[in-house]
């Protein structure tokens, strides 16, 4: 019954965005969203920015599901509309250009943008295989999804804006209607945040960030949150950090379940509460430990250490398809357990291992050598108002 009542849905949306298509717009109307309306965060909040900033010719307008985000943007002098209203779906029935980090659903229920220029900004370029990569593309079943995505797609995009040629072409493979030559390499606007005004990084701080990535399956999930856990009771690594004048900071997914009452004296735990914006705090960490996260790939433009403690690589790797690319990154700071994670941060602290060739490595798939500093909300906006002639 619930595929039957999906596709219903899924009809009925397709037909009210065929309906309600709109050819006439307004190229100097774009408006913006993120993460299903419920966040004001990530490459659009950069770049909504940014043209509010440099482009007064522009009529940016933020949509969001929730009336505090609008509250906020609306007593900072932005423009900024409830999803699903009537203000929203004129806007959206007239705007010229769209950015998106998700789907379309980031405008809400029933986004009226057919006939816009739909840019997809997304949020992360990583080495995890998508949509389309997962599936047999010869099957059955894989041709009557792609026909079905070819008639509406909450995916859809005129122009994709990505960082390196490895991530144009893995866009190109998994998502659906992507063309090769409307995958534009750019950078990533949020990125934008880890550069000053002469686009050199932000000086580092005596901070470690530990970001693990959430797990999907129970099994997996268990026992990231004993590693967590665990780290938390480490009293030899915290008295490492205190040596060495570092703190270790620990952002698990709001699902994990850590015991905060263990945190030592330089070791504590982030909630949500505590990140207004993860870019600002990425900008001044001096150390990140992480696993499968795409913020591999924005953390390497600051040329600092990236720790891998991927220690269920196999289990991880059978069950999430990752990119064969992702094993050749795994270079002299990969580590398997808490004590490898120990021997690893002292060899740092004492600069006793090449950091840099596995920064390197990483930046060679997910980074163009010319989209290494910064620049990058404009290289968006030049590529647009070059194309379209604004």
């Amino acid at each position: 019954m619930k595929k039957i009542s999906d596709m219903l849905t899924w009809a009925n949306d397709a037909c009210l965005y065929w309906m309600h298509k709109n050819k006439k717009r307004d190229n100097h109307l774009w408006v913006y969203g993120c993460w299903g309306g419920n966040k004001y965060a990530d490459n659009a909040k950069y770049l909504f920015e940014y043209v509010n900033e440099n482009y007064p010719s522009v009529r940016s307008v933020w949509i969001t599901a929730r009336s505090g985000i609008k509250d906020m943007l609306t007593h900072a002098g932005y423009e900024a509309y409830l999803t699903d209203t009537e203000m929203t779906e004129k806007v959206l029935s007239q705007a010229g250009l769209a950015f998106f980090t998700n789907s379309l659903n980031d405008f809400g229920m029933h986004p009226y943008l057919n006939g816009a220029k739909i840019c997809a900004l997304f949020h992360g370029v990583g080495f995890k295989n998508e949509l389309r990569e997962l599936d047999n593309q010869n099957t059955l079943k894989a041709k009557f999804k792609g026909l079905k995505h070819a008639i509406y797609d909450l995916s859809y995009t005129d122009y994709i804006f990505t960082t390196s040629e490895f991530a144009r072409e893995k866009f190109h493979r998994q998502q659906y209607n992507a063309k090769l030559n409307s995958i534009i390499l750019t950078g990533q606007p949020r990125n934008d945040a880890l550069f000053d005004e002469s686009r050199k990084p932000f000086p580092a701080e005596k901070t470690i960030l530990y970001l693990p990535t959430f797990r999907e399956d129970k099994e997996g999930q268990i026992h990231l949150e004993e590693v967590i856990n665990e780290l938390l009771a480490f009293s030899g690594l915290n008295n490492l950090l205190r040596n060495y004048g570092y703190t270790l900071l620990i952002k698990p997914h709001y699902l994990t379940k850590v015991h905060k009452e263990r945190c030592l004296s330089n070791i504590r735990v982030l909630n949500d509460s505590d990140i207004t914006d993860i870019q600002k705090l990425l900008a001044k960490v001096g150390i990140l430990i992480t696993d499968y996260s795409s913020v591999i790939g924005d953390f390497a433009l600051l040329n600092r250490p990236i720790i891998f403690y991927s220690y269920d690589l196999d289990h991880y790797c059978q069950n999430n398809h990752m990119d064969p690319a992702y094993m050749s990154v795994l270079h002299e700071t990969y580590v398997k357990n808490k004590e490898e994670l120990y021997d690893m941060l002292e060899k740092i602290f004492q600069a006793n291992i090449d950091f840099l060739s596995t920064v390197e490595s990483i930046n060679s798939y997910l980074n163009a050598p010319s989209l290494r500093n910064g620049g990058y909300c404009r290289n968006v906006c030049q590529h647009l108002f070059e194309k379209l002639d604004l």
